[in-house]
């Protein structure tokens, strides 16, 4: 098999594991429903939100390369739905921003603990020496992909 094959397989294989996990995962934790009544859409969303302070709409649209009225769409659900708040600007009350609320914050909380109990589960599959190798090179990875 072709290296690139191997690595196209390997993340169809890893995207489906994962997949299940969070599946797994959302039987098993009792307030998981809010988490998967979202759309990938709408989490990207709140991961964003949730790693930038004071982000607008209009930031929005060009870290998703879409439309305003796109994110206005997916804001106002968010909103709506009580995982973001609007917040006017002190300094300048034409601007408005977009945070989460607390429960949006429960959110990606619960989220990341569903993605570090699949993480746990990969790590143990490999000793030391091999989580080591496989840390390393996934930063490589990331770091290449991250760039410019």
């Amino acid at each position: 098999m072709q290296q690139e094959e191997v690595i196209v397989k390997a993340i169809n294989i890893i995207s489906e594991s994962m997949r299940e996990s969070m599946r797994r995962y959302k039987e098993d934790t009792p307030d998981s429903k809010e988490l998967f009544n979202l759309s990938i859409t709408q989490l990207h969303y709140l991961h964003v939100i949730s790693e930038r302070a004071n982000v607008t709409i209009t930031e929005l649209a060009e870290l998703f390369g879409v439309q305003k009225s796109t994110v206005t769409v997916t804001v106002n659900k968010l909103l709506q739905c009580g995982y973001i708040e609007k917040v006017i600007s002190k300094d300048d009350l034409r601007v408005v921003y977009v945070s989460l609320t607390e429960k949006g914050k429960a959110v990606i909380e619960l989220e990341d603990k569903g993605y570090r109990q699949f993480a746990a589960s990969i790590l143990a599959m490999l000793d030391e020496r091999e989580q080591s190798t496989f840390t390393f090179l996934l930063n490589k990875v990331i770091n290449q992909m991250t760039r410019g």
